[in-house]
Parts: C-alpha cells; sequence; structure tokens
C-alpha cells in the first residue's frame, strides 16, 4: 500500500482525532463519513475500514457495512494482518444477522469463536474434580445465587434490576437474587431490591475490583455452591430459565448461553453460570488484571473470562446455543411461552431501547428530577434527567415505556 504524502498524513491525523471524538459521542454518521473521507487518501486502509462497516452498521446502512466487511473477509491474509483488531468479524456476523443471512452469521460466528479458542484456550487454567457437580438444592436458596453489578443512578440498569428481583421468586425458584452495588445508586432503589427479597451487597472504593466484575465475587464466596452471573438491564425470562434447568440436572460444572447473533464471546459476562470452589483466588486474579488492563474500558469483564476463566470452563461446560454450535453446543430446550412478549426481545437483551422526554426550563448541564407515579398520584420513584438545549432525555427500560402508555404510571416533573 502507497504511503500517503506529508500533507494527507498531517490532514489523517485531523480526521483520526475527529473520528474518535464523533464515535465517543456515539455520532456514527459523522464517524462514517470521516472514515470514508480518510479512505480517500488512503484507500483499502485496513485499520479505517473496519471502523467504516461498524460506523455505518450502526446506522443502519447494513447493505453497504456487509459490502466493507466482505472487502476485509476476501482481502488477502497478509493485508488481514494489517488491521488494528480482529472485531472486524464480529461485525460481519453482526451484520449477516441484520440483514437474515443467516448460513452466513452462523459460519463467521462458529469461525470468530473458535478463533478465540485457539487464541486463549490453552491459557492456564484450573482442574475440574472427578466427582459430579453439587446437587442443586432449591430448598437452601442461600447457596444458589444469580449475581449482579449495579452502579449510578440510569433508571436503564437500576429499574430491571429491581424487576429481576421480584421475577426471582417467580422464575427462579430456589435461587437468591444478589446485587452488588455502590452508594451511587439511589436509596429508593436499594430498598426496594431488599424489598424484593434482594440479598444486597454494598462494594466501597477499596475492593480493587473493577465495578462490572463486583457480581464475579461470588465465585469466591465459599457458602455458594452454584452462581449464575447476569446484566442488569437484561430481564429473566422462562427460556432462560428452562435452560438453567437443564444445565443443573447435567454432569457439567459451568454454564454458557447464547441467543443473539452479536453473542460471538466465548463466555458473555452476563449469560454464564457455574459450581463454586472450581476457579480457584478469583478475586485476586481479577484485582491483577484491573491493575494491568485498564485500557479494555467497558469490555474488561469480557476480557477477563475470556482469558482468565474460559480456560477452566471449556473442559466441562453445558452450552445452550441455536446459533452457531460452537463447543458441542445444544439447542435451547422447549419452555413455556415467554412473558416479554416483544420482537426485540431475546435471553440477555437489553430491555433499554427507548428514551422518554419532555422540555424543561432549566439551564443545560441542570438535573431536571422526574418524579414517577401510580395511576392514583401515589408517588413510586424518581430519577434525574440532565437538560440540554432545553429538553431533559430519560433512557427507560420498555416495561416502564409500556406502563407509561398505558397510563398505569405517569412521569412529571419535579417542583422547582
Amino acid at each position: 500500500m502507497r504511503q500517503p504524502s506529508a500533507a494527507n498524513q498531517e490532514r489523517l491525523g485531523r480526521i483520526a482525532e475527529a473520528f474518535r471524538a464523533a464515535y465517543a459521542a456515539g455520532d456514527y454518521r459523522s464517524g462514517a463519513n470521516l472514515a470514508a473521507e480518510a479512505l480517500t487518501l488512503t484507500p483499502g486502509n485496513m485499520t479505517i475500514l473496519p471502523d467504516y462497516a461498524l460506523c455505518l452498521m450502526r446506522i443502519n446502512a447494513f447493505d453497504q457495512a456487509y459490502k466493507v466487511y466482505m472487502s476485509i473477509h476476501d482481502a488477502p491474509a497478509s493485508q488481514r494482518k494489517l488491521l488494528a483488531a480482529s472485531t472486524w468479524l464480529d461485525g460481519l456476523v453482526e451484520v449477516c444477522g441484520w440483514l437474515g443471512k443467516t448460513d452466513e452469521m452462523r459460519e463467521y460466528g462458529l469461525r470468530s469463536l473458535r478463533a478465540s479458542d485457539t487464541q486463549c484456550g490453552a491459557n492456564p487454567s484450573e482442574s475440574i474434580p472427578d466427582q459430579a457437580p453439587p446437587a442443586f438444592n432449591p430448598q437452601n436458596p442461600a447457596e444458589n445465587v444469580i449475581a449482579y453489578s449495579l452502579f449510578g443512578a440510569n433508571p436503564r440498569y437500576c429499574e430491571p434490576a429491581v424487576l429481576n428481583a421480584e421475577l426471582t421468586r417467580d422464575l427462579f425458584k430456589g435461587w437468591t437474587c444478589r446485587i452488588y452495588l455502590d452508594a451511587t445508586v439511589p436509596a429508593h432503589v436499594q430498598q426496594r431490591l431488599k424489598d424484593a427479597g434482594a440479598d444486597v451487597v454494598f462494594m466501597g472504593p477499596e475492593s480493587g475490583v473493577h465495578p462490572l466484575m463486583w457480581r464475579f465475587l461470588v465465585i469466591d464466596d465459599p457458602k455458594v455452591k452454584r452462581f449464575l452471573l447476569r446484566d442488569a438491564d437484561a430481564l429473566l425470562s422462562e427460556r432462560e430459565a428452562a435452560a438453567v434447568q437443564e444445565w443443573i440436572k447435567s454432569p457439567y460444572y459451568f454454564h454458557v448461553l447464547r441467543d443473539y447473533f452479536t453473542h460471538t464471546e466465548l463466555i458473555l459476562a452476563g449469560l454464564w453460570g457455574g459450581c463454586g470452589g472450581v476457579l480457584k483466588n478469583a478475586v485476586q486474579s481479577m484485582q491483577q488484571f484491573a491493575a494491568t488492563n485498564a485500557d479494555s474500558g467497558r469490555f474488561i469483564d469480557q476480557h477477563y473470562l475470556r482469558t482468565n476463566v474460559w480456560p477452566t470452563l471449556r473442559k466441562s461446560v453445558l452450552t445452550h446455543d441455536d446459533l452457531f454450535g460452537f463447543h458441542d453446543a445444544k439447542p435451547f430446550p422447549p419452555h413455556a411461552p415467554n412473558r416479554w412478549n416483544t420482537e426485540k426481545f431475546h435471553v440477555g437483551s437489553n430491555t433499554s431501547y427507548q428514551a422518554i422526554g419532555g422540555v424543561s426550563s432549566l439551564a443545560d448541564g441542570a438535573a431536571q428530577k422526574l418524579v414517577f407515579s401510580a395511576a392514583d398520584g401515589k408517588p413510586l420513584f424518581d430519577y434525574d434527567a440532565v437538560v440540554r438545549n432545553g429538553e431533559w432525555r430519560l433512557d427507560v427500560p420498555f416495561f416502564i415505556v409500556q406502563k407509561l402508555a398505558a397510563k398505569e404510571i405517569v412521569v412529571n416533573k419535579a417542583a422547582s
């Protein structure tokens, strides 16, 4: 590939800086335009093409994104080695999913998972016990824990967490919902979690464990025989419960779920489980990983699992996965109809893909307090929304949007 001139190199530097700012702000349209401009200066650049394709996909330009991803796929291997990251293959899987290219999605997804396994599967690991996993005892829910991390005052995470605590009693009888949280979680959320029967574990800044990984602390709890790790913004469901039931009756020590075309990680941080006593010194290994992998950012939990947990887990795991069939995966078992009757729902799906908003007389950057009340006017909970250009906006889970539409609850601005 011919090197750009000095003038073009300087221009590329400015474009790259603008691209990083646009991408960080979620302005994928500007990101796509900037990447396209950069490619006119350095055609076929393998560090720019994946960014271009990803931005196109995020603005729903799926056909164009597919063509860009396939240009990477079809390039000589010597050129693909110049890529800044290998995540382009996961992007190709995702865009195939959006376009309904099921066979290609499965092929490329399986290839991505196998490549990750080749890279990490031989890392240091623990041995699997010779005896069978501990029998599941529903009479002692304290030894069966569904663990979550929760931090911040965002309803997109707080409200599903509360609902999951309530759902555990119904869908996961014999399990305890445990929430690892800190002081950034509103007091009303903490109290509602406790009222719903959750085991609330308060985390201080001295733990040395990244907040996304707090939930993994359950691994080292000697009183816990079986654990499930879940995302706070994903709701429990009948489909998931049936899969977990099949796992606890199986001879496997670990469980992994994949249920969507973006599920191409070896272990999704919120869709796995295991038996206590197999993974050793989890707290220490997480502290060490967090101290040396700060650049992993919001993917630090995924990266930790890939490198530190997968090598052990892969030796004794039941995987439920109808999509990719990786590592002897089984299809999800039959189950009762999911109560979340939305086309966007899958196991592990994000509940907050909608937002509510309105006008505000407060200054830009101010916090507009919003009070959510029952139809009879009884206050239920409140959240703050940041004001931008005279308007407030708040990401909320779909079940809150549905209740607002049905007038089961109402939202009002608090009096100044």
